[in-house]
């Protein structure tokens, strides 16, 4: 990403997130932006539940384990380097189960060139953001 370390990172907390991500609409139940614990909803493309399940901000990683009911659980890991003053490396790896045949399928679907696409496109929005301090109108 074309940012510092310190501008990249936060933006990966669910209501920074907001700032470049468009179509991204959590609902917070509980804590904020870079509190492990946070709890918040999603509608899209499922109803999900997700949970901050670690922010180290020294390490600059944050985890999400998000719970699809009846569709699936998936955690996200996000772990960000400093590749110079203005640059930053963000590491994203996803790990799903299935919680039942639908949840199989889009598990199933969810093949490497899907994750190499929606990294792209995290990687183009957040960009954007930070070039020009708008959102894109979609995020994947």
């Amino acid at each position: 990403m074309h940012g510092s370390i310190e501008k990249v990172f936060p933006l990966f907390g669910p209501v920074e997130e907001e700032k470049w991500a468009g179509g991204w609409e959590p609902s917070i139940k509980y804590g904020g932006n870079a509190e492990e614990g946070t709890v918040f909803t999603t509608l899209d493309p499922h109803p999900a539940t997700w949970v901050l399940d670690r922010y180290d901000a020294k390490a600059h990683a944050i985890r999400y384990l998000i719970v699809s009911p009846e569709l699936r659980v998936v955690q996200i890991d996000i772990n960000c380097q400093a590749a110079g003053k203005a640059e930053t490396r963000c590491e994203v790896s996803y790990t799903m189960t299935a919680l039942s045949d639908l949840g199989e399928t889009l598990v199933g679907n969810y093949a490497q060139s899907n994750h190499d696409h929606r990294i792209r496109q995290w990687q183009i929005a957040v960009d954007h953001y930070l070039q020009t301090g708008t959102r894109t109108a979609h995020h994947e």
